[in-house]
């Protein structure tokens, strides 16, 4: 794609040429001090983006409280994570291109705005249905800042610095994800689950407070195109459905009714929304932007990145709680390696694309998730912690160096009027893949604890009618659980608990095995990924990369 020269560039007025430190200048010198300065912007957008990451891992630690609290069951709780999640990915294509159309500092402000508010309005909900309902506000507006925010720094920062901005912005989200369940588990005995809603406000305040400050505000360069509504309507459909239909998979299965149903809205909207695309002039996504091959290897590479990773992680958090009885707070603190160290690889994955092209960052960093999957499928359920936590240091600095390479690859390749379109489509590559991972791979964990749990209690000396009634719970033992009634004699109990434990460790190895071929298909996807070049550009961001 050439460079189109007649276009500006973002949201509301020209910014100044670029200088020496990578700014850009007031060409009438009246700038106000750390106005449109990258570094400043750059913590402006971290802190929003700290707030979204924290603010799901806070949420978990607190669940089991508000279930109480609430007066709630778990079913419903649930919704409590997945109101939210629908939002999100429903939600987070179309916010880009309002961003595209209508400024992303202006829609960036909106969204942290609105992410505060919610959170407050979720802190004082007294019941179940308005927790749910602000959260799923909450959910919109974290889609709003979101890829508004990655847009901002695109349009900030010059080319040859993106890179290190974006892995520092993947750092930091990774930093705020593993403190979540400290800081979560802390608030929650101090304060009470309300204040995992409220501490929102206060790091919002200064994210604000920040970003009013520093964002240059620059003129939108779709403000004068026509906003297409039926695509936004049949994108988010079919995103909704596509999402819903993942969601009812760990309960139902994949054959169900209801998971089918889903999918079937899904594919049709999803039809639907591609011929849309084809006939209109002005497409909320346009489908020549896949002809890019960054985009097309960097979408698919999140996918399975987020696929490996945070489907392993669900089920790790699982082990340890329900195999090793660890609490929320000492499960959350135990894949600290993973969290941490995602945070390690960011900025190194940006080191290195930034020196030898995204294929290296790409491929060593799936070979270190894969070696980990491979490592992590030899544990069995009398594995310690101390077998465990080497395989998740490769696991997030191998994800750490994937996904702000990849992100860089989408946005750095989008010309400047898709910048919040192909923002919100990293976003929610990463988003479907990790809610893919999470239930395929459960999938196959239920699977395997089907077909070898009458074994294992038949081993351990367990018989009727208790294990009839663990034959028939196998979705829940899928999950680590061992629902064993109460009254149940100890020595029986504990025989049904190793029997239960080692099945679904069984289904556990089979779905890191399984998680580990598709890994290394991502790593063949990666050794294809284009260099990228950058065509002359008058301003920083706003490049448009050829692929070779």
């Amino acid at each position: 794609m050439a460079h189109d020269p007649h276009h500006a560039s973002h949201d509301e007025a020209p910014a100044g040429p670029v200088t020496a430190d990578g700014g850009t200048a007031d060409p009438a010198g009246t700038t106000r001090r750390g106005h449109g300065n990258p570094w400043v912007v750059l913590a402006a957008v971290a802190l929003g983006t700290m707030m979204e990451a924290l603010d799901g891992t806070v949420v978990a630690v607190a669940n089991p409280v508000i279930a109480v609290d609430l007066d709630t069951e778990l079913t419903t709780l649930q919704w409590v994570t997945n109101g939210y999640m629908l939002a999100v990915a429903s939600f987070l294509i179309t916010a880009g291109k309002i961003g595209d159309r209508y400024g992303h500092k202006k829609v960036f402000l909106i969204g942290m705005a609105g992410f505060a508010a919610s959170s407050a309005l979720a802190g004082l909900a007294d019941s179940i249905g308005a927790l749910i309902f602000w959260r799923v506000v909450q959910g919109i507006s974290g889609a709003l800042l979101a890829p508004s925010g990655l847009a901002v720094l695109k349009s900030t920062f010059p080319k040859d610095k993106l890179k290190i901005a974006i892995g520092v912005w993947s750092g930091v989200s990774a930093l705020a994800m593993a403190a979540g369940p400290f800081i979560g588990g802390v608030t929650v005995d101090l304060l009470g689950w309300r204040w995992v809603f409220y501490v929102n406000v206060v790091v919002c305040a200064a994210a604000l407070a920040v970003g009013g400050w520093a964002i240059r505000a620059t003129r939108p360069e779709g403000a004068g195109r026509p906003f297409d509504v039926p695509g936004v309507l049949l994108l988010t459909g079919a995103l909704f459905s596509l999402v819903w239909g993942i969601i009812q998979v760990p309960g139902h299965g994949w054959g169900h009714a209801y998971p089918l149903g889903s999918f079937a809205v899904a594919i049709v909207l999803g039809v639907a929304f591609v011929l849309r695309e084809h006939r209109t002039r002005e497409a909320l996504l346009p489908l020549s932007l896949f002809r890019l091959r960054t985009v097309s290897t960097g979408t698919t590479v999140l996918l399975i990145g987020g696929f490996a990773t945070f489907g392993a992680s669900f089920y790790l958090a699982l082990y340890l709680q329900q195999v090793h009885g660890f609490g929320p707070l000492r499960a959350g603190l135990g894949l600290l390696p993973f969290t941490v160290l995602f945070g390690v690889g960011a900025p190194t994955g940006a080191v290195l694309n930034q020196r030898f092209g995204p294929r290296v960052p790409l491929t060593l960093g799936l070979v270190l998730i894969a070696g980990a999957l491979l490592g992590l499928s030899g544990m069995t359920e009398d594995s310690s912690y101390h077998a465990m936590w080497p395989f998740l240091a490769p696991l997030g600095v191998g994800m750490g160096m994937v996904a702000p390479t990849a992100i860089e690859m989408i946005v750095s390749s989008a010309p400047g009027h898709l910048s919040g379109v192909a923002s919100g489509l990293q976003q929610t590559a990463l988003m479907l893949g990790g809610v893919l991972g999470t239930a395929a791979l459960g999938s196959m964990i239920s699977s395997r604890v089907s077909g070898v749990l009458p074994g294992r209690l038949a081993d351990e000396g367990v018989g009727e009618p208790l294990a009839g009634i663990l034959r028939g719970a196998t979705e829940v033992i899928a999950q680590g659980v061992v629902p064993v009634p109460p009254g149940t004699p100890r020595m029986t109990a504990e025989a049904a608990a190793r029997a239960g434990h080692a099945a679904f460790m069984e289904g556990f190895q089979l779905a890191m095995l399984g998680g580990t071929v598709i890994v290394i298909i991502g790593a063949l996807i990666a050794l294809l990924a284009p260099r990228l070049e950058t065509a002359p550009a008058d301003r920083p961001g706003e490049a448009v990369p050829t692929t070779h």
